[in-house]
């Protein structure tokens, strides 16, 4: 599971926006660099979704399979087949970030509860506002950070419920958790870091 690669970028960018937001303090003309934008609804819905979607629990058991699962799952919606949320504090202020792009999911087998395939982000951007105390915000402009390249993957499958897998490191614990129709894939991507909480939600369609 390449989640952690998507996490890690997250991370870099805010505290390249956290730095940026320390160089504007040291040098107030600084701040001229970078545009600043009334970004109040950005903030409010970064922190809405941090507080509203929902990281379920991995499947108990192991229940039949209900649907086939194999063939080739997409984006539901170009360039939104995952969005995520997240909130840092960054030197003095505080970073909100959204970052989004396509997955291409494809499930060659599914055999005693196990789905094997490939899964691949692609498309990925990420742009984020750093609010600085007594100098209002901050934002860097979209920053597009390509193709995490095709990963193998295995998925624990118990009903309709799909489980991805989870990891720990020593800064951060992600996982990544589904449901599934014949035609639908959709779950959450979560990590939880010791910079803040990221997480956000992911939708697929079977293509073929």
């Amino acid at each position: 599971m390449r989640f952690n690669l998507i996490v890690f970028r997250f991370i870099v960018f805010g505290l390249m926006t956290g730095m940026v937001a320390g160089v504007a303090i040291a040098n107030p003309k600084a701040l001229s660099n970078f545009a600043t934008r009334d970004v109040p609804s950005f903030v409010s819905l970064v922190q809405q979704k941090l507080k509203t979607i929902i990281t379920p629990r991995p499947p108990i058991g192991n229940l039949s399979v209900v649907r086939d699962l194999r063939g080739t799952w997409s984006s539901s919606i170009r360039g939104k087949g995952f969005q995520l949320y997240g909130q840092f504090a960054t030197g003095p202020g505080t970073t909100h970030i959204y970052e989004d792009g396509d997955i291409t999911l494809v499930i060659n087998t599914v055999q005693n509860n196990v789905a094997i395939g490939t899964i691949r982000y692609t498309n990925m951007s990420v742009y984020g506002t750093t609010s600085v105390p007594g100098y209002g915000n901050l934002t860097v402009p979209r920053q597009y950070t390509g193709d995490a390249g095709t990963q193998p993957i295995r998925i624990g499958v118990s009903g309709t419920r799909l489980n991805f897998g989870s990891m720990s490191t020593n800064d951060a614990t992600f996982s990544m958790q589904g449901n599934y129709t014949t035609s639908l894939i959709s779950g959450t991507m979560t990590a939880t870091t010791s910079y803040g909480v990221i997480k956000g939600e992911f939708h697929l369609i079977k293509v073929r």
